[in-house]
């Protein structure tokens, strides 16, 4: 995994330099300055206020969804407990209908269990995609409104300098928690799709 990225990396560096020598060959070196920035894209997703209430959304979908189970949970260990005491007293068939009873809701609970848990998986999916389509819709809009011609991921590069110029993290995070922030006062809240 990490040769492919490497790989990917070394790969797209031979392109950038044969991109840059071309340029050199054919532009005068005026043309030749260009923007470069890059973004750290888990300080951003982390920094995100709009990850902080899909979090805090999901996360009390959850606890609902645990509540749920818990009764569940609960109704098995009552018609447990129904079935040790009733041992003597109730008869072969009578058994018989309390354990399948037990068995039935034992299933039960574990298919909400498993049902409730890709639900939550495929929440938290949809809105981290939705979250890097708004980190790289606003890095696009910043580098264009501001002329940068090209934009890296922290993580593809080798080596960067310690200058603050090149590193537009807390730039976008700043844009994209603003345009939140308006949106989310416009609108009464932001909640996981169901």
């Amino acid at each position: 995994m990490k040769s492919l990225a490497k790989n990917r990396c070394l790969l797209f560096l031979a392109f950038l330099l044969c991109f840059l020598l071309g340029l050199g060959i054919r532009a005068p070196k005026a043309a030749l300055i260009a923007k470069i920035g890059y973004i750290d894209i888990q300080k951003i997703f982390q920094g995100y206020k709009k990850t902080g209430d899909l979090e805090a959304s999901l996360k009390k979908s959850q606890t609902e969804q645990r509540q749920n189970l818990e009764k569940l949970k609960e109704e098995i260990e009552k018609l447990r407990n129904e079935l040790k005491e009733g041992e003597l007293i109730l008869t072969e068939s009578a058994k018989e209908e309390k354990q399948v009873e037990i068995d039935q809701k034992a299933r039960e609970l574990d298919n909400l269990a498993r049902d409730i848990t890709e639900k939550l998986e495929g929440r938290r999916e949809q809105y981290t995609d939705e979250i890097v389509k708004d980190i790289y819709a606003m890095t696009r809009s910043m580098a264009e409104r501001e002329g940068y011609r090209l934009v890296f991921h922290k993580e593809a590069l080798i080596y960067a300098t310690p200058e603050p110029e090149f590193d537009l993290t807390e730039k976008v995070l700043s844009e994209l928690n603003e345009k939140y922030r308006a949106i989310s006062e416009s609108t009464p809240s932001i909640s996981p799709t169901d």
